[in-house]
């Protein structure tokens, strides 16, 4: 009876961490309690079958986990831990959004809003929104779109 509970300890750790990896997803009380289970019956086999009990059940649990990754490996289930799709068409639509909006680079508009140091200024009938680089535009004034990043434009006092 000593020596099966071990074999059963092993055994029942390994079905939990099974389970934790087929039907769980992601790091639960199941495989951690498998892993415990495990670990136990370790400590068991040594503490009531002297070392060579306990070498026994150590090496018995490590080849049945290297045959149970290699189960698990062939099945394909590794493969729900791996993101297998791209993030490509979010990065396409930001790009393409950013060139659409890249005509406005250089083009001369009027500040509708006072730019203290953001507002609103038209550009060929449109109205965007600008962040000056620190000095403050009056309502009225001509600007000139210089530079842009991912959110904004940044304009000067256009003095052509």
């Amino acid at each position: 009876m000593e020596t099966l509970i071990p074999i059963l300890c092993i055994l029942a750790g390994l079905l939990l961490i099974t389970v934790e990896v087929y039907l769980i997803p992601g790091f639960n009380v199941i495989g951690v309690l498998g892993a415990l289970l495990i670990v136990f019956a370790i400590g068991y086999a040594f503490s009531e079958s002297g070392i060579l009990g306990g070498m026994i059940a150590l090496v018995g649990t490590l080849g049945s986990g290297v045959l149970l990754f290699i189960l698990l490996w062939r099945s394909g289930a590794w493969d729900r831990f791996i993101l297998s799709t791209t993030l490509k068409t979010e990065v396409d639509e930001a790009s393409r959004r950013k060139d659409k909006r890249a005509h406005y680079l250089g083009k001369t508009g009027v500040a509708i809003t006072p730019l203290r140091p953001t507002g609103i200024v038209e550009i060929n009938g449109e109205r965007i929104e600008v962040a000056t680089e620190g000095e403050f535009i009056a309502v009225g004034s001509n600007i000139r779109i210089v530079a842009m990043d991912r959110r904004r434009f940044f304009a000067r006092l256009d003095t052509a």
